[in-house]
């Protein structure tokens, strides 16, 4: 089976597609917003209509595309007002969460985009995003967000009976297998389970890790697993304590708030272990016989924070194999080189 060697489409590429394929990847995940900004099949808004036209660029430079469909919202910073605010995105018109006609509309409006997307996405499709985890489903219950990612499963197969659906957990984590026992119960229309791990970075452990993990999945739920995000932070630097929850501000991590991270692979943040971290994933992914593929986070460093704004916040802006002027890293030539030395026949 041909391995899914993909990026993710962050923070700001400038269409540098040509420079992604010529480092080898193939695949690019690229997030679409709800589509339409006055009612259920009405006007298309301005947001979607990039997306689209970002797809677009990108799919005709030759890279496959792996859409990311609506999740339940998220929390983002407000360059506007300088706060941190849960932004919701699916409008009130699509109906109340939680009702047959709110999963009617997701299935519709995510069968809509796959029909809107054809010719430009492939068949491989993330439904939401890290539903686990409130930083991305807020409030909402278990059952609201679970079945909002089994309705847009759904609505893409029902338009495209080849497409290959999964979510993506934030991590391996017993609430995160709960959302998933759910979400793969009997009846989904899901192809992969996906996992999104920042061993050494957001989680302890290390990159030897993914291993563990994506055989506890395969076994779990008899699917070929894709790791949705995974990377390293070159940069930030470490500290033994957390500080209390109760001080963190809604929407804020802990590594936002200290601007410091909690975990690091042997040598700490560097670019130099970035590097090795990213060469020996490759390797674990092209080797493991129950990998569907992966997609590295990220390829452009930020250049703030989205959860807190901060320039210089770990949490966000040292995932890139280039910086933030779109000079190479370290990793860039480790990414490069063992592309070739694993997956290139």
């Amino acid at each position: 089976m041909e391995k899914i060697l993909g990026i993710v489409y962050a923070y700001d590429v400038k269409d540098a597609y040509q420079e992604i394929l010529d480092l080898g990847f193939s695949w690019i995940r690229m997030g679409i917003c709800f589509p339409w900004k006055d009612r259920m099949f009405g006007t298309l808004c301005e947001d979607y209509l990039k997306d689209r036209e970002q797809m677009k660029r990108a799919h005709e430079a030759g890279i496959q595309i792996m859409p990311s469909t609506p999740g339940m919202g998220g929390y983002y910073y407000s360059e506007t007002d300088g706060e941190t605010r849960y932004r919701d995105a699916w409008p009130d018109f699509v109906g109340e969460k939680g009702t047959p006609e709110y999963y009617r509309n997701v299935a519709d409006t995510c069968a809509f985009i796959c029909r809107d997307l054809k010719g430009i996405a492939g068949d491989l499709w993330q439904c939401m995003n890290e539903i686990d985890i409130p930083t991305f489903s807020g409030s909402y219950s278990v059952e609201v967000t679970t079945g909002t990612a089994r309705a847009s499963a759904e609505g893409i197969v029902r338009e495209n009976p080849q497409a290959k659906c999964g979510i993506n957990l934030s991590r391996y984590h017993e609430d995160g297998l709960k959302v998933a026992d759910l979400v793969y119960a009997p009846g989904h229309k899901f192809g992969y389970i996906g996992d999104d791990q920042y061993f050494g970075s957001w989680q302890g452990k290390t990159v030897e890790s993914w291993n563990d993990v994506i055989e506890a999945l395969y076994a779990r739920y008899h699917l070929p697993v894709l790791a949705n995000e995974w990377g390293y932070s070159s940069g930030g630097a470490v500290k033994e304590e957390k500080p209390d929850p109760a001080l963190l501000p809604e929407g804020i991590p802990d590594v936002c708030y200290e601007k410091s991270w909690f975990h690091s692979a042997e040598g700490g943040h560097t670019e130099a272990v970035q590097a090795e971290y990213l060469r020996r994933g490759l390797q674990i992914f092209a080797e493991n016989p129950h990998v569907l593929g992966s997609f590295l986070f990220c390829f452009q460093d930020a250049r703030h924070c989205y959860h807190c704004g901060a320039s210089d916040c770990p949490s966000e802006c040292y995932w890139g194999i280039v910086d933030v002027e779109g000079k190479p890293k370290q990793a860039y030539t480790a990414v490069k080189q063992a592309i070739r030395d694993y997956y290139t026949k």
